[in-house]
């Protein structure tokens, strides 16, 4: 994923759709995890600080190049055939 940012910042110059949303929420989990709060409870009000789900986090380019990290409903969510 971080190859990923990189280069889509490296070639557009900024992030959209679920690539800004797991950015922004990398970032904010590791700010509430660097003032003590543990890795699930900081995911967690990550998810919350923004309204999104897990599964907006990752591109269906990511999902489809990776099957293996994502179950069905990952596919089912992003409308891609598993």
């Amino acid at each position: 994923m971080i190859e990923r940012i990189k280069n889509i910042l490296k070639e557009r110059g900024e992030l959209t759709g679920p690539d800004a949303e797991f950015y922004r929420h990398e970032i904010e989990e590791t700010r509430l995890m660097n003032q003590g709060m543990d890795y699930d409870t900081a995911h967690g009000a990550a998810l919350d600080k923004y309204g999104v789900t897990e599964f907006d986090l990752y591109h269906p380019d990511v999902i489809e190049s990776m099957p293996e990290w994502f179950g069905s409903p990952w596919f089912d969510y992003w409308g891609i055939s598993h």
